[in-house]
Formats: C-alpha cells, structure tokens, sequence
C-alpha cells in the first residue's frame, strides 16, 4: 500500500462530493432543495454525485487494491481525467454559490471538487 497526500486528498474530497449532494444546496427558510432534486438543478446533482463516486472508486481501487488502470485513455493519463472530472464538478458548483440562498451543501461541494483537483495536480508531480 502506498498511501500519499495525494490520495488522501482525491478520497477525501471525491467522499465528501458524495456526501455534499444530500446535504441542502439552496433554501429559504425551513424549506430547502439538496443537489439531488432534479426540479432545482436539472442532473447536475447527479452529475457531482458520480463524479464523487468515481474520483473515490477509482482512488481507492487503485491505492488500496491491486487495481492496474489503463495507461491512456483518448490520450489522457488516469490523473488528467480524474483532474477533469473535478473541474467538471467544480465550476458549475462554485457558480451556484454565489446565488443569495446557497446553503453549506453547495459550499462542500465546490470545496470536494477542488480538493479533487489539487490532489490529482499533486498526483501528477509525484506526491
């Protein structure tokens, strides 16, 4: 096993985007809507939820299993991707954050998100 600040930090950031889509994105008052309810967000919620799900599978199969991921996919490495994918939870969360009723849902999220990216950066520079 060979567990690095990187890894840490893409388990921990892709666990917590999980997490961050039950968790009320926006509301007012007593009444609020969590990242899954599609009448607020479309499939953005379910979106950040895979994406979550996958950065944290993919980290901990290959950290903790005897996982071998493909070399290049489309010309990409496994850590470019990854970094992708937390850049594609990233933005549209960060967004939405600046909306007058953001709750701390959407705060985790966008902070998930960009710990998937600083990790996957740290990933690619050998940490």
């Amino acid at each position: 096993m060979n567990l690095k600040p990187s890894a840490i930090t893409m388990m921990a950031g892709g666990v917590l985007l999980f997490v961050s889509t039950f968790i009320d994105w926006v509301g007012g008052g007593p009444y609020g809507a969590n990242g899954l309810e599609t009448d607020a967000f479309g499939l953005l919620g379910i979106i950040v939820l895979l994406v979550g799900l996958a950065v944290a599978g993919l980290t901990a199969a290959t950290t903790f299993g005897n996982v071998k991921l493909p070399e290049d996919i489309m010309g990409f490495t496994m850590d470019q991707v990854v970094m992708e994918l937390g850049i594609i939870a990233f933005v549209p969360t960060f967004a939405l954050q600046f909306a007058s009723n953001s709750k701390f849902g959407l705060t985790l999220a966008w902070l998930s998100a960009a710990a998937i990216v600083v990790g996957s950066v740290l990933k690619q520079k050998g940490n």
